[in-house]
């Protein structure tokens, strides 16, 4: 508004106002004016700010809600896929005990005598094949267990806990005095 006004314009608004208030009133009236103008220029630019805040918070919100769509969404797909997974581990473990009995059955049924001592070497070769198994399955599951020998010189250090450190009586005598009372 005021851009579009050229020096000419405000010279005649200026000594029209000169003339219609009087040079006492005219400052008192420009400085109200100008409170009035701030004011409305404060006022439209916090209401522009409201507006693009409410705006960026809408967008904000739908970004949201399509991200909670998005994870709700893979979080069935992971739940479907789990399901699977578990069904297919009760499938092979069921499948598994069948097979375990079938042997067992068809093992037993080849063997003809039953003793207690030769049941009593069963039961320890199912013990030994159980500690086995058990040893293979804690060394795939603990790499480093027990296995300090294989480090380097500096992964030993760096791992194996520091050497305590040991006063030297004989290096340093201070050390070695009885208490002396005064």
């Amino acid at each position: 508004m005021i851009g579009s006004l050229g020096f000419f314009e405000l010279t005649l608004f200026g000594i029209i106002a000169l003339i219609v208030l009087g040079p006492e009133k005219l400052p008192v009236a420009a400085r109200t004016l100008g409170r009035w103008y701030g004011n409305f220029r404060r006022a439209s630019q916090r209401l522009q700010s409201e507006i693009t805040n409410e705006l960026q918070l809408l967008e904000t919100q739908e970004l949201l809600k399509k991200e909670l769509d998005e994870i709700r969404q893979s979080e069935a797909r992971m739940k479907a896929q789990m399901d699977a997974l578990q069904q297919s581990l009760n499938r092979t473990e069921a499948t598994l005990q069948t097979s375990k009995r079938q042997t067992m059955d068809a093992w037993q049924s080849d063997s003809p005598t039953h003793d207690a001592s030769h049941q009593h070497n069963l039961a320890s070769s199912d013990d030994k094949n159980r500690q086995e198994a058990h040893a293979i399955a804690t060394a795939i599951t603990l790499p480093m267990t027990n296995r300090w020998f294989l480090l380097s010189d500096y992964d030993r250090r760096r791992r194996l806990p520091p050497a305590p450190h040991l006063p030297n009586y004989a290096a340093d005598p201070l050390l070695n005095q009885p208490n002396q009372t005064l």
